[in-house]
């Protein structure tokens, strides 16, 4: 999905969004309370709580701008197709984006497979996370990539 060549490569320096922290916070906060009215034992309700705002500790922590997931603070998409993930320690590992990232106006979510490890990193992106022209640029270049492996 990332074969298309370009001038020049795109970096990426997600901040956190406000859009999606906002949304993660009404999401698991609105789950909780809807805990409440159901019949079911106090307990239960308690634990499932608390799961509930450990998963919101975990995909804060995952936020771009803060820790990142995986550690990633930088993305490069090469000249060549290649990305290049640049963790905060600046250790550099390269990977490839894979055919279930998502392409909207208002969210980007990008994943990427990386050689010998098993599963996907998932960065989503809203339009808050990057300044608005690096955003728009982002989201032409998939859409071209995108396109241009339905052509093959």
């Amino acid at each position: 999905m990332s074969s298309t060549k370009y001038a020049q490569p795109l970096r990426l320096q997600p901040e956190a969004s406000r859009i999606l922290i906002g949304l993660l916070i009404a999401g698991h906060l609105g789950a909780i309370a809807v805990l409440f009215p159901l019949d079911l034992s106090l307990l239960i309700k308690i634990t499932i709580a608390v799961v509930l705002l450990v998963s919101l500790v975990i995909a804060l922590r995952k936020q771009p701008g803060r820790m990142g997931e995986g550690g990633v603070q930088t993305l490069t998409w090469q000249t060549d197709g290649v990305w290049v993930l640049e963790t905060i320690g600046g250790e550099k590992m390269e990977a490839s984006l894979h055919e279930s990232t998502y392409v909207h106006p208002w969210l980007v979510v990008l994943n990427f497979r990386q050689e010998n490890k098993r599963g996907l990193l998932t960065f989503t992106l809203a339009p808050d996370a990057l300044d608005r022209e690096t955003f728009r640029e982002l989201r032409v270049r998939l859409k071209m990539a995108g396109n241009a492996e339905k052509g093959r």
